[in-house]
């Protein structure tokens, strides 16, 4: 395991700490298996990957302890409607926002400077200073897009 994960997992087990949250041996293995994920994951596909190194971790656990990681804001959660909701942390980690296909539930993450500083602008605007702020488009991805737009084609073709 890497120095700067286990630096990540003190940070967080301190904030739990102060926050007067019981810091236990699995939620401290919850917290380094989330960190060391680059990819969005499930809490399932969490639970799975800490059980890979502790056969005793609960799913109550799991669920319980992203739930307080979300809350103090160390991981982020994405809702996929029925496809479920998917996490990534956010240690360590620039601002990014996301586009969710509400076909297969890819994310998509994506940086676009131009619409950050329109934000801003309207922010100001109203009076307002933004604390943080999370973006999500859902919609269709390309694959299905493309995939969508050729069963119509067909469609028509048989049709007429």
């Amino acid at each position: 395991m890497s120095d700067a994960v286990e630096r990540e997992v003190d940070v967080i087990e301190r904030a739990m700490r102060e926050r007067g949250l019981r810091w236990t041996n699995q939620r401290r293995l919850i917290a380094r298996v989330a960190l060391r994920n680059h990819d969005h994951f499930s809490a399932e596909e969490l639970l799975d990957l800490c059980r890979q190194e502790d056969r005793a971790v609960s799913r109550a656990t799991v669920y319980r302890t992203l739930g307080v990681l979300e809350t103090a804001g160390f991981v982020e959660g994405l809702d996929l409607g029925p496809g479920g909701k998917r996490y990534e942390h956010t240690l360590g980690h620039a601002h990014h926002d996301h586009m969710v296909c509400t076909v297969c539930g890819a994310i998509i993450e994506f940086v676009d400077a131009a619409l950050e500083r329109r934000q801003e602008a309207v922010a100001k605007k109203h009076g307002f200073t933004i604390e943080s702020h999370s973006l999500r488009v859902y919609g269709v991805c390309s694959d299905h897009a493309r995939a969508a737009h050729a069963g119509t084609r067909r469609a028509r073709s048989a049709s007429g």
